[in-house]
């Protein structure tokens, strides 16, 4: 039987990030920025439910004939359900200058992305954490075996999109929901800055990051070109 390898992988993925203020449910206001120079610092990512990401048909699905006609069929959709809503999803793409990703996640080019060594992060994760590259297509996953455990099927859901999504060349990290810790700041090799990002948070991240070694730069247009200086 043939086998499938993955010979090549990016030596960097990237975090785009909002550090703009928000009001909370309990209508307090919070500063994001705070909470992304904390998590450099602290060295964590943030693992979110697949209903909290923005995209709403995100883990849609359907099953196949020979399935729904299982004897078992009701338990095991419940199942895929539930180990689908206990599934912590963070995100990553591969690319740092890509000019709908500063538009749609980093405050309109006001924020900030952040890139990883992504063989230091593999090596400093905890063992159950697990990446996938998605998959895009026009259909949605189909669950066709009885056999897997639901983490296999729930785990293949969420790692498709919509064909619409494929600029975004995301990767997907699955772990616990909430703060997952990769231990070593280094991971963090660069932090680069929007053309917008306002000039008091500019000072305070650039701050924070060169009192911890780690590199910012500053991104520059140019007609319809983004470089980072």
């Amino acid at each position: 039987m043939a086998t499938i390898q993955n010979y090549v992988r990016p030596q960097r993925l990237y975090r785009y990030r909002s550090i703009k203020s928000y009001l909370d449910p309990e209508m307090e206001v919070k500063n994001n920025l705070d909470r992304e120079i904390e998590a450099i610092e602290h060295a964590c990512l943030y693992c979110a439910r697949y209903t909290q990401l923005n995209d709403p048909m995100e883990g849609t699905f359907r099953s196949s004939s020979s399935l729904r006609q299982d004897d078992r069929y009701r338990n095991i959709k419940s199942e895929i359900i539930d180990e689908k809503s206990q599934t912590g999803i963070c995100s990553f793409t591969e690319v740092q200058n890509h000019e709908l990703m500063w538009a749609h996640y980093a405050d309109q080019f006001a924020g900030i992305c952040v890139a990883y060594n992504f063989s230091m992060l593999l090596r400093h994760l905890p063992e159950h954490v697990s990446f996938v590259r998605m998959y895009y297509s026009e259909k949605v996953p189909v669950v066709r075996h009885s056999h897997l455990q639901p983490d296999q099927p729930a785990k293949m859901i969420l790692s498709y999109k919509n064909y619409r999504w494929l600029y975004e060349r995301e990767w997907r990290m699955f772990g616990q929901i909430g703060s997952v810790s990769y231990r070593k700041i280094k991971c963090v090799t660069h932090v680069y800055l929007g053309s917008k990002i306002a000039p008091e948070q500019k000072v305070r991240i650039t701050r924070a990051m060169l009192a911890l070694r780690i590199k910012v730069s500053d991104m520059k247009v140019n007609k319809y070109a983004l470089s980072f200086v």
